[in-house]
């Protein structure tokens, strides 16, 4: 079974994703802000398969966080989730090593597509 962090600092939006995923097979796990996402990966040697990362979260950002599993060697697919459109509001995040980005509000097809394209 394919696991998959959500992190998201709006506990609908994460209630929504786990619930949906979950439907679709997915074993989810979520957190709350970035660096609930750094102490879940570093807890677990047998980590996720995916990460989707909401870029701006209090305490520590999705990008701040997708920063640091880069730089620590973390090759795991992650999305950054974002209502924000423009590239300096995402930090570059794919300059940074997202495997891609994920407009709010989320297309759940689009997302379901994109996970089972980085994970299959």
């Amino acid at each position: 079974m394919t696991k998959v962090l959500v992190a998201d600092d709006s506990e609908t939006i994460l209630l929504l994703l786990r619930t949906r995923l979950e439907m679709e097979g997915y074993e989810v796990t979520t957190a709350a802000d970035g660096q609930e996402v750094l102490d879940a990966v570093s807890a677990s040697p047998n980590g996720p398969d995916l990460i989707l990362l909401d870029a701006m979260m209090p305490r520590k950002s999705g990008i701040d966080a997708l920063r640091e599993l880069r730089s620590g060697g973390l090759e795991i697919p992650i999305l950054i989730v974002s209502a924000h459109r423009e590239e300096e509001a995402l930090g570059n995040a794919e300059d940074l090593g997202a495997d891609g980005l994920v407009p709010k509000p989320i297309d759940f097809d689009d997302l379901l597509g994109r996970i089972a394209e980085l994970t299959g």
